[in-house]
């Protein structure tokens, strides 16, 4: 029998294990693993798992793994989560650290001892009130590469189509249908949907995971920077997750150019353990 030990934590309520591959020289993660390690009933359970190694240029080097078994796109959430865990066993002053993820370079900077910064690349593709079919209903959607891609819906916009609150909005069926949708193949992509009312509230489908989750960072982020585009809502800009955390989203904007984007909210270590296999 072989053994894993593992670090379980959360980003606004998306979880995640995470490995450091240095108490784990040989480890080899394959596919069956990861799925075996992320179910919720048989294994630790996490939307996805986040694997820390040695890195010659900078603080570490970041792989992200979905809970489905594929090699993630960059996880905003997971990255706040890394920057926990590294600050935590530095013996350092430092007041950021730098790590490559999916061979692009980012940073990370330690807000208060609960809650953590992403710094993030620009964003790509910006989109704003393109047309969708799904299921004979006519909608417009806005899109944003922040490392992953995101489809992002305003809640005023669609509502109508759905006779549900908000809250009860069956994001999974609806997630899965944009996902899937011919004009993201084939790849796919994430959805989320952003209500505006006093406060802004964000929901998420994601891919890899395949359902919903409490948060997505790179979800919020890209719905920030669409908010921002469309109803000229200044940053920083807070959103809600469905578990009623925050997260914070900063960043200047010059003719267009979006820079010094960051993400901010709380990263916890919520236990430690070992995985048997």
């Amino acid at each position: 029998m072989k053994s894993i030990n593992f670090i379980k934590m959360n980003g606004a309520g998306n979880d995640f294990i995470l490995i450091d591959s240095q108490k784990h020289s040989e480890l080899s993660l394959n596919k069956d693993l990861i799925i075996s390690l992320c179910n919720r009933r048989k294994g630790i359970g996490a939307d996805g798992i986040l694997v820390i190694r040695p890195s010659a240029n900078y603080d570490y080097e970041l792989e992200y793994y979905n809970s489905d078994g594929s090699i993630g796109s960059l996880c905003g959430n997971g990255a706040r989560c890394s920057i926990k865990y590294v600050f935590s066993k530095m013996n350092s002053d430092k007041k950021e650290i730098s790590f490559l993820c999916n061979h692009q370079v980012y940073s990370g900077s330690k807000f208060d001892n609960e809650l953590f910064t992403f710094h993030l690349n620009e964003p790509a593709d910006i989109a704003l009130d393109k047309p969708i079919r799904n299921r004979n209903n006519s909608l417009l959607y806005n899109f944003a590469d922040t490392g992953s891609p995101h489809v992002v819906f305003i809640w005023d916009e669609i509502k109508t189509t759905f006779d549900q609150d908000f809250n009860d909005f069956d994001i999974y069926t609806f997630g899965k249908q944009i996902r899937y949708h011919e004009e993201f193949m084939p790849n796919g992509t994430n959805v989320n949907v952003v209500h505006i009312n006093n406060s802004i509230f964000i929901r998420t489908y994601e891919r890899g995971v395949e359902e919903e989750t409490l948060a997505c960072g790179t979800g919020t982020v890209a719905s920030a920077i669409i908010i921002y585009k469309k109803f000229k809502i200044a940053p920083p800009i807070t959103f809600n997750t469905i578990d009623n955390d925050k997260l914070i989203v900063n960043f200047s904007e010059n003719n267009g150019i979006f820079a010094k984007i960051t993400l901010t909210g709380p990263a916890k270590i919520n236990y430690i353990g070992s995985y048997n296999f």
